[in-house]
């Protein structure tokens, strides 16, 4: 078993795919082993804005947005809501948002028409009103154009922001990760975004690797900037359950052929994402199509099985990123087929089994 002395995750990712109070009382158990809870912003699921405030509201942990998606949603709208949540948020604890262009959900609803310049626009807005300024909203022409806004139109939030909220960006393609250098202030990789995938990771190919890493040390130079990592896991202790539910995730990467070009480059086999992607095509929901992702894609993209396998691979791959040069991290969903049981299987059994100097801080 590989045990770790250096960084442990600081957070643990609830993807809103059950019931309210399912996720209420995960996040109540996970509070005890991880100080933040990341909520990803799947737009048809749970509402992640409303899910934040109730975690947060308990009082026990830091909550971020895992990642928020500006093109579903009104820039106003983000930060008063973020704004609302910091307020929840206990003292000594954080409140993140992370922030993206979206995935093939997005692609499949909306254009990504001058995506990045679109993000740029909404980070810059939402970090004047954030400010208490008075904004004029013409000054954001793409936003103006998407959203109607009147031409002499101005916003200013009513309150005033109580504590810093920092904006992380998801990492995306050079251009994607060039905003992140002039906006943000930290950038997330996870495990099933091919190029940074543990595939990837493990055969040596860490091209991307090293070049995000470049950009945080530049950017450190002006300002601070942190570079996060998200491990995709999924437990159980049945583990074949843990698998199969795993591979519903490893589909929906697996059927973006915008992604293929790094999951070849990583050494993916590509067969299966092409069944995966023809199954998708042909109108076969997302549990059919994902009984085609090979056992090599599923453990390229996220770990999965038993408390005991979880751990063992964790504990390596974590070693790795750490190596690597990344400086925080956090376990990513989908966590498991039970959310409850794998609440209380990664705070009693994957992190003392991992980070054993950790029990009883």
């Amino acid at each position: 078993m590989t045990t770790l002395s250096g960084i442990r995750p600081s957070g643990v990712q609830i993807a809103p795919w059950v019931s309210a109070d399912e996720i209420l009382t995960a996040s109540s158990v996970l509070s005890s082993g991880f100080s933040t809870i990341w909520v990803p912003d799947q737009m048809l699921a749970r509402n992640s804005h409303v899910l934040m405030s109730a975690i947060a509201a308990g009082r026990h942990v830091g909550v971020a947005s895992g990642v928020t998606i500006p093109l579903s949603r009104n820039p106003i709208d983000i930060a008063a809501a973020m704004a609302t949540i910091a307020e929840l948020v206990a003292p000594g604890h954080t409140v993140q948002m992370g922030i993206g262009t979206g995935g093939s959900l997005v692609s499949s609803m909306f254009t990504k028409r001058s995506v990045l310049a679109l993000l740029r626009e909404c980070i810059g807005l939402i970090r004047r009103l954030w400010a208490g300024e008075i904004v004029l909203l013409r000054d954001y022409p793409l936003l103006s154009e998407r959203l109607g806004w009147r031409d002499d139109a101005i916003a200013q939030l009513t309150f005033t922001l109580t504590r810093e909220i920092p904006i992380l960006m998801a990492i995306g393609g050079p251009k994607s990760r060039a905003l992140a250098e002039d906006l943000a202030d930290g950038l997330i990789c996870t495990s099933t975004y091919p190029a940074v995938s543990y595939a990837a990771l493990e055969a040596g190919d860490h091209e991307t690797v090293r070049d995000v890493v470049a950009l945080a040390r530049r950017t450190r130079e002006v300002r601070p900037f942190r570079l996060l990592y998200g491990l995709n896991c999924c437990v159980s202790n049945d583990g074949a359950a843990a698998r199969e539910f795993a591979r519903r995730q490893a589909a929906i990467v697996a059927g973006n052929p915008v992604l293929w070009p790094d999951l070849e480059r990583a050494g993916f086999d590509m067969e299966s994402a092409a069944m995966v992607r023809t199954a998708l095509r042909g109108g076969k929901p997302l549990p059919e199509a994902a009984q085609y992702v090979s056992n090599d894609l599923l453990d390229g993209l996220i770990v999965s099985g038993t408390p005991e396998a979880c751990a063992e691979r964790l504990g390596a791959l974590a070693q790795l990123i750490q190596s690597l040069g990344f400086d925080d991290f956090y376990l990513g969903s989908p966590l498991g087929p039970d959310i409850g049981e794998a609440a209380r299987l990664l705070v009693d059994k994957v992190l003392p089994a991992v980070w054993p100097q950790e029990l009883g801080r």
